[in-house]
């Protein structure tokens, strides 16, 4: 007799998130604590730049992420001033 692990009924499906250890938070919280972060990655002739408003934990999450995926990365840590809005990637409503 084959015996099946228990399983609740209608048990949702667990959604992994796509970069485990990012943190989510309040719009406010964003826009009033979250420092901007200036990500460079790059793979060959592909380079991408981008600022983004995180918290330090997500920012080294970010970055340990592209490590793997890129030949060059940086995530650093910029002032509010010198972010160029071009650039910025706007935080999910």
């Amino acid at each position: 007799m084959v015996k099946y692990p228990l399983y609740k009924k209608n048990a949702q499906r667990k959604n992994t998130p796509l970069y485990p250890g990012l943190t989510t938070v309040s719009f406010d919280r964003i826009i009033t604590y979250m420092p901007y972060y200036y990500v460079l990655a790059r793979k060959g002739s592909e380079c991408h730049r981008h600022y983004v408003q995180l918290d330090p934990e997500s920012a080294d999450v970010l970055h340990d992420v592209l490590v793997g995926r890129y030949d060059l990365v940086q995530v650093c840590e910029v002032p509010r001033i010198s972010v160029e809005p071009e650039l910025v990637i706007a935080p999910a409503p």
